[in-house]
Protein backbone atom coordinates (compact mmCIF):
# COMPACT_ATOMS: atom_id res chain seq x y z
CA UNK A 1 0.00 0.00 0.00
CA UNK A 2 1.34 3.56 -0.74
CA UNK A 3 2.06 5.85 1.84
CA UNK A 4 -0.83 8.90 2.23
CA UNK A 5 -0.17 11.83 3.63
CA UNK A 6 -0.34 15.72 2.69
CA UNK A 7 1.70 18.91 3.09
CA UNK A 8 0.43 22.29 3.44
CA UNK A 9 -0.28 23.89 -0.56
CA UNK A 10 1.93 26.73 -1.25
CA UNK A 11 0.73 29.60 -3.46
CA UNK A 12 1.86 28.12 -6.44
CA UNK A 13 -0.40 25.21 -5.98
CA UNK A 14 -3.44 27.62 -6.49
CA UNK A 15 -4.34 26.66 -9.59
CA UNK A 16 -4.18 23.15 -8.87
CA UNK A 17 -6.61 23.75 -5.95
CA UNK A 18 -9.10 24.58 -8.40
CA UNK A 19 -8.56 22.32 -10.55
CA UNK A 20 -8.88 19.46 -7.61
CA UNK A 21 -12.41 21.16 -6.37
CA UNK A 22 -13.56 21.93 -10.10
CA UNK A 23 -12.73 18.08 -11.44
CA UNK A 24 -14.42 16.93 -7.89
CA UNK A 25 -17.84 19.45 -9.20
CA UNK A 26 -17.76 17.97 -12.70
CA UNK A 27 -18.03 14.15 -11.13
CA UNK A 28 -21.30 15.07 -8.77
CA UNK A 29 -22.66 17.27 -11.65
CA UNK A 30 -22.46 14.08 -13.65
CA UNK A 31 -24.30 12.14 -11.50
CA UNK A 32 -26.79 14.84 -10.83
CA UNK A 33 -25.50 15.73 -6.93
CA UNK A 34 -25.44 19.43 -6.35
CA UNK A 35 -22.79 19.29 -3.70
CA UNK A 36 -19.43 21.31 -4.84
CA UNK A 37 -21.44 23.07 -7.95
CA UNK A 38 -19.75 26.16 -6.45
CA UNK A 39 -16.60 25.25 -7.95
CA UNK A 40 -17.87 24.91 -11.81
CA UNK A 41 -17.45 28.64 -11.69
CA UNK A 42 -16.61 30.06 -8.51
CA UNK A 43 -18.19 33.58 -7.48
CA UNK A 44 -15.44 36.19 -6.67
CA UNK A 45 -16.20 35.78 -3.15
CA UNK A 46 -15.75 32.08 -3.25
CA UNK A 47 -12.37 33.19 -4.88
CA UNK A 48 -11.56 35.79 -2.00
CA UNK A 49 -12.23 32.97 0.03
CA UNK A 50 -9.78 30.23 -1.39
CA UNK A 51 -7.21 33.36 -1.77
CA UNK A 52 -7.25 34.24 2.03
CA UNK A 53 -6.37 30.42 2.66
CA UNK A 54 -3.86 29.93 0.85
CA UNK A 55 -2.62 33.26 2.35
CA UNK A 56 -3.32 32.10 6.12
CA UNK A 57 -1.74 28.33 4.90
CA UNK A 58 -4.89 26.47 5.73
CA UNK A 59 -4.84 24.76 2.58
CA UNK A 60 -3.07 21.11 1.85
CA UNK A 61 -2.34 18.88 -1.16
CA UNK A 62 -3.01 14.88 -0.18
CA UNK A 63 -0.13 12.64 -1.30
CA UNK A 64 -0.70 8.39 -2.40
CA UNK A 65 2.99 8.02 -2.88
CA UNK A 66 4.52 10.97 -4.71
CA UNK A 67 0.85 11.40 -6.58
CA UNK A 68 -1.17 15.09 -5.76
CA UNK A 69 -4.54 12.83 -5.39
CA UNK A 70 -6.76 16.08 -3.21
CA UNK A 71 -6.94 18.51 -1.13
CA UNK A 72 -8.58 20.21 1.94
CA UNK A 73 -8.23 23.53 4.03
CA UNK A 74 -8.05 22.89 7.79
CA UNK A 75 -9.19 25.97 9.52
CA UNK A 76 -8.45 26.07 13.81
CA UNK A 77 -12.37 27.94 14.35
CA UNK A 78 -14.97 28.50 11.74
CA UNK A 79 -17.32 31.57 13.18
CA UNK A 80 -19.15 31.40 9.63
CA UNK A 81 -20.59 28.17 10.35
CA UNK A 82 -20.40 26.97 13.68
CA UNK A 83 -19.96 30.53 15.58
CA UNK A 84 -17.42 31.10 18.49
CA UNK A 85 -16.21 28.10 20.22
CA UNK A 86 -13.88 27.66 22.98
CA UNK A 87 -13.76 23.87 22.24
CA UNK A 88 -10.35 23.01 20.16
CA UNK A 89 -11.34 21.82 17.09
CA UNK A 90 -10.44 21.41 13.60
CA UNK A 91 -12.21 22.08 10.57
CA UNK A 92 -12.09 20.88 7.03
CA UNK A 93 -13.37 22.50 4.16
CA UNK A 94 -13.15 22.40 0.46
CA UNK A 95 -11.80 18.43 0.89
CA UNK A 96 -11.58 16.73 -2.30
CA UNK A 97 -10.06 13.56 -3.57
CA UNK A 98 -9.77 11.92 -7.45
CA UNK A 99 -12.40 9.76 -8.11
CA UNK A 100 -10.60 7.98 -10.54
CA UNK A 101 -8.97 6.15 -7.06
CA UNK A 102 -12.56 5.07 -5.78
CA UNK A 103 -12.92 2.31 -3.32
CA UNK A 104 -9.21 2.21 -1.78
CA UNK A 105 -10.44 4.43 1.35
CA UNK A 106 -8.66 7.08 0.90
CA UNK A 107 -10.94 9.46 2.10
CA UNK A 108 -11.34 7.55 5.42
CA UNK A 109 -7.41 7.23 5.71
CA UNK A 110 -7.53 11.54 5.05
CA UNK A 111 -9.85 12.35 7.75
CA UNK A 112 -7.82 10.04 10.02
CA UNK A 113 -4.60 11.25 9.23
CA UNK A 114 -6.20 15.20 9.39
CA UNK A 115 -7.86 13.88 12.97
CA UNK A 116 -4.47 13.16 14.02
CA UNK A 117 -3.06 16.35 12.62
CA UNK A 118 -5.35 18.07 14.88
CA UNK A 119 -4.96 16.00 17.84
CA UNK A 120 -1.33 16.44 17.95
CA UNK A 121 -2.44 20.12 17.86
CA UNK A 122 -4.19 19.84 21.18
CA UNK A 123 -7.35 19.98 19.33
CA UNK A 124 -10.17 17.25 20.68
CA UNK A 125 -12.68 17.47 17.62
CA UNK A 126 -12.24 17.49 13.58
CA UNK A 127 -15.40 18.98 12.21
CA UNK A 128 -16.78 19.68 8.53
CA UNK A 129 -20.02 20.36 7.06
CA UNK A 130 -22.14 19.40 3.68
CA UNK A 131 -25.17 20.55 2.23
CA UNK A 132 -28.42 19.15 3.71
CA UNK A 133 -29.24 17.33 0.86
CA UNK A 134 -26.40 15.69 -0.21
CA UNK A 135 -27.57 12.90 1.84
CA UNK A 136 -25.18 10.31 -0.24
CA UNK A 137 -22.31 12.03 1.12
CA UNK A 138 -23.97 12.39 4.82
CA UNK A 139 -24.02 8.63 5.16
CA UNK A 140 -20.42 8.78 4.20
CA UNK A 141 -19.39 11.14 7.02
CA UNK A 142 -21.63 8.65 9.40
CA UNK A 143 -19.66 5.86 8.55
CA UNK A 144 -16.65 7.48 9.16
CA UNK A 145 -17.87 8.36 12.88
CA UNK A 146 -19.09 11.98 12.80
CA UNK A 147 -21.84 12.90 14.34
CA UNK A 148 -24.70 15.31 13.20
CA UNK A 149 -24.82 18.33 15.08
CA UNK A 150 -27.27 20.54 13.47
CA UNK A 151 -28.79 22.19 9.92
CA UNK A 152 -27.64 25.98 9.12
CA UNK A 153 -28.50 28.00 6.68
CA UNK A 154 -25.90 28.63 3.82
CA UNK A 155 -25.73 32.52 2.82
CA UNK A 156 -27.46 32.74 -0.40
CA UNK A 157 -30.01 30.21 -0.28
CA UNK A 158 -30.15 26.15 1.01
CA UNK A 159 -28.84 24.26 4.42
CA UNK A 160 -25.43 22.88 5.63
CA UNK A 161 -25.45 19.87 8.12
CA UNK A 162 -22.38 20.63 10.70
CA UNK A 163 -20.86 17.12 11.70
CA UNK A 164 -18.18 16.58 14.43
CA UNK A 165 -16.16 13.85 15.98
CA UNK A 166 -14.13 13.59 18.75
CA UNK A 167 -10.47 12.35 18.02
Amino acid sequence: MQPLRFRPAEKSDQSLVFELLKNAALWLQDRQICHLRVWLNPSPGLISWILQGFENGEFNLIYLGEKVIGCFRLQWSDELFWGKSDEPAGYVHSFAIDRSLAGQHLGERTLALIGEHCLHRGRDWLRLDCETDNHRLRNYYERCGFCRVREVPIKGGGWTTLYEKRI
